[in-house]
């Protein structure tokens, strides 16, 4: 049998709902929810009862979201089912992502171009 022959038996992993994304406004909004409570992933989960993967998956699109999953989220968060669905349909403003998108952009820097990054933003 030649190496190519062993290539060709790999089982295929079977697909799972966590190998794509869909972003929906109901992630988005939790992720933003969780952001502004100052909380992270990993201190979000044992409240819940749930594993970070959860609570992460369910943040980035990887995770079918149900009522009751997010109240559960809602329920850590010190939001109310109320204000999620005002937030959604619009009726309340929510706050641009500019915090977390900036972090995003800052933990993506090499150490040199971080430390001109640091020295514009103490100007400000």
């Amino acid at each position: 049998m030649s190496k190519t022959d062993k290539k060709i038996r790999f089982k295929r992993k079977k697909k799972r709902r966590s190998d794509y994304k869909v972003m929906t406004k109901e992630a988005t909004l939790l992720k933003f929810m969780r952001e502004s409570r100052s909380l992270s992933m990993r201190n979000v989960a044992p409240m819940m009862g749930v594993s970070e993967a959860t609570v992460n998956h369910s943040e980035n699109g990887r995770r079918d979201l149900d009522d009751k999953m997010i109240k559960k989220f809602l329920k850590v968060y010190g939001y109310t089912w109320e204000e999620f669905q005002g937030m959604l349909d619009g009726e309340f403003e929510v706050p641009e992502h500019i915090r977390s998108e900036c972090i995003d952009i800052i933990n993506r820097l090499d150490h040199r171009k971080l430390k001109i990054a640091k020295a514009f933003l103490i100007t400000l």
